[in-house]
């Protein structure tokens, strides 16, 4: 009797120690924000601003060359993560089917000097004083001709047919070049009024106006279908752009005026009403005058008594003031603007660049991290958190919440991903400040093609339709390879 019970206790042990060696492992990881860094995330930052006197021939002072130099004088694009280009249709297609960016080779080297600095590109093309010749000798009649016959003051109207039809054939070809999200970061699709803002807006019939408009912005969302497209949010056609543009085609708001009255109580009313299933793409006031290089930050011409912010008396004033309004407003971006007022910003207002590369847009981190093991099982519990006043616009119908939290094993020696899997249900696009995320109980089996060994377990956001890491998280971790942040070393076996 004695042998066998001797057997049972051995037997029981060796069930018991099995069990403990099969049993699940336990790994926490906490991360530690970076507040600091410039993260050149899509859709969010600083933006660098043409405005388009350097391809005007008005501008014999300015040309692509001096904006450049001016620029990387305080190197403007160590700050920035757009270059927001405003320029009229007649310099884009000068003649009809002679595009510049085929034909032109200033403009190409303009580009590519962009692009060699690590920038996205953004476009607003308008047509107020900027609709081509070739397009009024077609047919298309403007300000000039009756009924407004308008003098120096050449708008189109923009329910006459011939301009519609030009300008779709124009659209159609602008993004073939430039429906590239890995080149373009956003296009301003609409630009009609004064400034391409939407103000003003010419007609023959102003029963045609919610037409022109659908028109017009259909023809980009039918043409542009991977680059995020936005319109210029305003109180003068809210009637029209909130169901046909918003609602209908998911495009993003953007304003300018930021830090001045121009954009008022009753806009910053339909913002908070878009927020935050839209991301606000924002853009600093136009203050008229005192924008030369020779000009002192000092001058009493610059500015008036703003009815929302009266203490503006200086350029430092006015830039500090619109970067709080930024921020206050939850935008995505917002402009250095020019090379004078870049100066400004980059030499004299240092703390408020960094205040906005801090606060601006989103700022996106794992705040912990539990994985549970158990042989080729594992169990994760992941928290995250958004340290930016904006947000990531995954939703936009042309991302289509492509933006993911993947988990990956890593292998240690090659750096390359063994295995990656993808958090079904986690949306960073939904991620506001203030907010602790939750995803807990996430599982999934290691399959039996990956390799026995030891492995680097990691974190990040990828775009889904490359299965790359996509979204640089903001946190203080030198454990991060190739854009994965590190949670643990686990062994497959």
């Amino acid at each position: 009797m004695k042998p066998f019970y001797t057997f049972i206790i051995l037997f029981l042990s060796f069930i018991e120690l099995s069990g403990q060696s099969n049993g699940p492992n336990l790994y926490n990881k906490t991360f530690e924000l970076d507040s600091v860094s410039h993260l050149r995330n899509p859709a969010m930052g600083w933006v660098l601003y043409e405005e388009g006197a350097s391809f005007q021939d008005e501008h014999k002072n300015y040309d692509p060359i001096i904006f450049w130099e001016e620029m990387d004088e305080v190197n403007a694009a160590e700050y920035a993560n757009i270059l927001y280009i405003r320029v009229h249709w007649k310099v884009m297609e000068p003649e009809e089917g002679k595009y510049v960016w085929k034909y032109n080779k200033a403009y190409q080297e303009y580009i590519k000097k962009a692009e060699d600095r690590g920038l996205k590109l953004a476009f607003r093309i308008f047509f107020d004083n900027g609709t081509p010749d070739w397009v009024y000798g077609a047919g298309s009649e403007s300000t000039l001709d009756p009924p407004l016959s308008l003098k120096n003051d050449k708008q189109p109207y923009y329910d006459d047919p011939i301009f519609l039809s030009k300008l779709e054939n124009f659209i159609k070809a602008f993004a073939e070049e430039y429906d590239n999200p890995d080149r373009v970061d956003f296009i301003d699709a609409y630009g009609l009024g004064r400034w391409g803002e939407g103000h003003g807006v010419t007609l023959k019939n102003q029963k045609n106006y919610k037409k022109v408009i659908e028109k017009v912005t259909g023809d980009y969302a039918r043409h542009f279908k991977n680059v995020l497209t936005v319109y210029n949010l305003s109180r003068g056609d809210w009637h029209i752009s909130k169901s046909a543009v918003f609602d209908k085609l998911g495009f993003l708001p953007r304003r300018d005026g930021v830090g001045s009255h121009w954009y008022d109580d009753t806009e910053r009313a339909y913002m908070a009403d878009l927020f935050p299933s839209k991301a606000f793409i924002g853009e600093g006031c136009y203050w008229f005058g005192a924008r030369d290089k020779d000009t002192t930050y000092q001058t009493k011409t610059a500015f008036f008594d703003d009815k929302r912010f009266p203490r503006m008396r200086t350029w430092n004033d006015a830039l500090s003031v619109a970067v709080d309004d930024a921020i206050a407003s939850r935008s995505n971006t917002f402009d250095l603007r020019t090379p004078f007022e870049t100066k400004t910003w980059i030499e004299k207002l240092p703390h408020k660049v960094q205040e906005f590369i801090t606060y601006g847009g989103y700022r996106l981190y794992p705040d912990s991290i539990s994985v549970h093991q158990n042989d080729r099982q594992l169990t994760i519990d992941h928290y995250w958190r958004n340290f930016g006043v904006g947000v990531l616009p995954n939703n936009h119908p042309n991302w289509n919440n492509k933006y993911k939290v993947a988990f990956a094993l890593i292998n240690p020696n090659s750096g390359k991903v063994a295995y990656s899997y993808v958090d079904p249900i986690a949306n960073p696009g939904k991620w506001i400040q203030g907010e602790l995320y939750g995803y807990p109980d996430l599982n999934f089996t290691i399959p039996k093609s990956v390799n026995r060994g030891n492995y680097q377990l990691a974190v990040t956001i990828i775009d889904t339709t490359t299965g790359k890491p996509a979204i640089k998280l903001a946190i203080k971790n030198n454990s991060i390879i190739n854009d994965w942040a590190i949670i643990n070393t686990v062994e497959i076996k």
